[in-house]
Order: C-alpha cells, then structure tokens, then sequence
C-alpha cells in the first residue's frame, strides 16, 4: 500500500475509529481519542507489509487496536485515580496526627527534645552566669533581688542574664533543626 492510498484508506476509516475511541472515553479529552487512532493507524502504516490486503481484516485489526489502546488509557487512568487518592489521604492523615499543635505526643517528643537541649545548653553557662539565669528565670527573682542575694550590682544582673540569653540562643540554634 502506497502512501496516497493509506490516506484514502485512514481519511475513510477516522470518523468511526473516533466514535469508537470516543465510547471508551466518555468525559475525557477528545484529543487522547484522536491520538488513540492516529497511534493505531502509525502501527497499520508500521505493519503494511505483513497486513494482507483483506480490508475486514485491516478493519478488525483497527478495531481491536483502538480496544486496546483506550483499555490501556483507561487503566492508567484508574491506577493514577488511586494513587492521587492514596496520596491525598496519607497527607490528611499527616495534618491531622503529625502536627505537633494536634497531636500531644509529637509535640510532648518535640518538647522533650528541646527541653534537653535547653538543660544542656544552661549547664554549660558558666557557674555565675547559670545561678544568675536560673534565679531570674526559673525562681522567678527580681534582678534587684537577685543582686541583693549574690551582693551583686543589678548592672551585673543585667549582663549576665544577657550572656546567658545569648549562649542559649545560639546553642539552641545550632542544635534545633
């Protein structure tokens, strides 16, 4: 079959092939028909010399080609459906028990976590640095009071609870992701 004759051949044959394709392919873009058959009729231009002359048999050839192709589409389709509604649910599931404002035990290994850390980082203050800290912020002292207690200046206070502030900050920053 030459050339000329294949399009005569394929110009007859696309307007039943679409409707067929079409069939399977309800609510779906009429361009994947469209690439449907012109894919089949790629593969008959393919075959051309091993297809016998018999047009019944090139038009059942057609058919089931067509058949197969939007089968093929519709499964893709079907396993992707799944996959996109396995995804989403997943992610709902993660909004709903992964986040630490939702979920009491993320947030408590969360807290835990970050509770050492800050342990840490305070007993590496240096040894006046640390009381004045932990007066100030864990006893609940004034600085007044706090200068009063070690006989201390509260200027003194002042810039070891800045040291203090600041040594944590960045222990805490180098150890928090």
């Amino acid at each position: 079959m030459d050339r000329e004759n294949f399009n005569l051949f394929c110009a007859g044959q696309y307007p039943s092939l679409i409707a067929y394709a079409s069939l399977f392919l309800r609510g779906e873009d009429r361009l994947w028909a469209e690439d449907v058959v012109q894919d089949v009729f790629y593969s008959v231009w393919k075959r051309r010399f091993f297809l016998r002359r018999d047009s019944a048999q090139i038009h059942g050839y057609l058919l089931r080609s067509v058949y197969n192709h939007c089968m093929n589409y519709l499964r893709h389709q079907r396993a992707r459906r799944a996959y996109e509604e396995q995804e989403s649910s997943f992610l709902a599931m993660a909004e709903q028990y992964y986040d630490p404002d939702r979920n009491p035990v993320i947030k408590a290994l969360f807290d835990r976590d970050l509770h050492s850390s800050l342990d840490r980082s305070i007993d590496a203050l240096p040894d006046k640095c640390r009381e004045v800290f932990r007066l100030s912020y864990v006893e609940g002292y004034s600085h007044k009071k706090i200068a009063d207690l070690l006989g201390i200046s509260v200027r003194t206070v002042d810039a070891h609870i800045y040291a203090a502030l600041r040594s944590l900050r960045t222990a805490l920053e180098n150890n928090c992701p």
